[in-house]
């Protein structure tokens, strides 16, 4: 349990984990209920309600069918096309940052998930649980690199083309800056244990690896449940659940 030194103890992080999960799932909730009271064509007892907004969505994202759905699962949400048609530069940019972000996520539940069977020893698993988190090693590493390849190209876009830079506001320095911030200190907890992928043991400092495994994994879980849930970063879920509502479409 290198990990969660500084006082981040085993026991702090399954509660904090529990605290976020429940913050988040609120804010899911919060804003399909609100979204429900927006929908039209249901009555009582469904109306304004989270349920409303659940069958609405439902019925709308499969009105044609269910090929059209998959269809506009694939090519303009998970494949961004609308995006690619638009600015190559930009879908390379929302590509990196979506499927860095999304897999990330969930090779961090995964990890807390072998971290409580290899802690508790479940079903006497831990050294299969602990063979399992080697093998995340590189994974993890590739679509950090990934998503810290796309955050600097949209740091970059802002400070370099005017458009952008004219256009970006506080809410996407908070959310691209933040992203960056966790990805950079992720890396440099782990560059600091030494013996890291591609860059070895240049950064090697173990006594400072802790000071940014706890920075990271504060602003990691601060982003997700105090600031994605809450500001019109939700957009991350509401864009896709739109465009598939709308079965694609401009």
């Amino acid at each position: 349990m290198a990990f969660y030194t500084l006082g981040l103890t085993f026991s702090i992080v399954i509660a904090l984990t529990v605290v976020v999960l429940a913050i988040w799932l609120y804010g899911m909730y919060f804003n399909f209920k609100k979204w429900g009271i927006g929908s039209t064509g249901y009555q009582e007892p469904l109306a304004h309600s989270f349920w409303l907004f659940i069958a609405t969505w439902i019925h709308e994202a499969f009105k044609d069918g269910v090929w059209v759905f998959i269809r506009t699962l694939i090519l303009d949400v998970l494949l961004l096309r609308r995006t690619l048609r638009r600015s190559p530069v930009r879908w390379v940019m929302h590509m990196a940052i979506f499927y860095g972000f999304v897999t990330l996520a969930a090779l961090s539940g995964l990890g807390l998930f072998m971290d409580i069977i290899e802690h508790f020893n479940i079903l006497g698993m831990a050294h299969q649980a602990e063979m399992v988190k080697k093998a995340m090693e590189l994974p993890f590493d590739i679509f950090g690199y990934l998503l810290l390849f796309g955050s600097t190209i949209s740091i970059l876009r802002r400070i370099l083309l005017k458009e952008v830079r004219d256009a970006t506001t506080g809410y996407d320095v908070v959310l691209i800056g933040g992203v960056f911030l966790i990805t950079i200190t992720g890396f440099y907890a782990e560059w600091m244990r030494g013996n890291a992928f591609l860059v070895g043991d240049v950064f090697a400092n173990p006594v400072y690896a802790p000071h940014f495994a706890l920075i990271h994994t504060i602003l990691a879980l601060c982003l997700f449940a105090f600031i994605l849930p809450w500001s019109r970063y939700l957009h991350v879920i509401a864009a896709p659940m739109t465009i598939l509502a709308n079965r694609g479409g401009e």
